[in-house]
């Protein structure tokens, strides 16, 4: 595409004549009112378009070549900051789960293993402590 242009143009650079065009009359020898172009004028028309629909598809896709690459670089930085935020996040999580696991081993360590005591002890309390209510209340009566 890039080789027509630079052919069209170095041909139409090259030149030395200019193409050349004349308005007819009703009466003169064409039999309608028109613009009569000779062959170097009609060429220019024809390369013309065709330079300006070339020149259009250029830019065209060139801006959007730009709006593609613009939405990759977006779309990756995009993934970036996703990766490094869920990286952030399982590494929080982590130090949680850790700090819970210690926590739990610090319980272990610190907590009674004669539960057993302390269940009939409490009992015993408890019975201790109605029995003292009941007789210290029946006795001011």
């Amino acid at each position: 595409m890039f080789l027509k242009i630079l052919l069209l143009s170095s041909l139409n650079a090259n030149a030395e004549d200019v193409g050349q065009f004349t308005f007819l009359g009703a009466n003169e020898p064409a039999p309608f009112e028109g613009v009569l172009l000779d062959p170097i004028a009609t060429a220019d028309v024809i390369v013309a378009r065709s330079f300006s629909q070339e020149t259009c598809d250029l830019r065209l896709t060139r801006a959007l070549e730009k709006k593609e690459i613009d939405f990759q670089l977006e779309r990756d930085n995009f993934q970036i900051s996703y990766d490094v935020l869920r990286k952030e996040y399982d590494l929080v999580l982590e130090q949680k789960d850790s700090e819970i696991e210690q926590l739990q081993d610090t319980l272990k360590k610190h907590s009674s293993r004669n539960k057993w005591w302390w269940f009939a002890g409490g009992v015993a309390s408890g019975m201790v402590v109605t029995y003292g209510a009941y007789w210290m209340f029946n006795e001011v009566q």
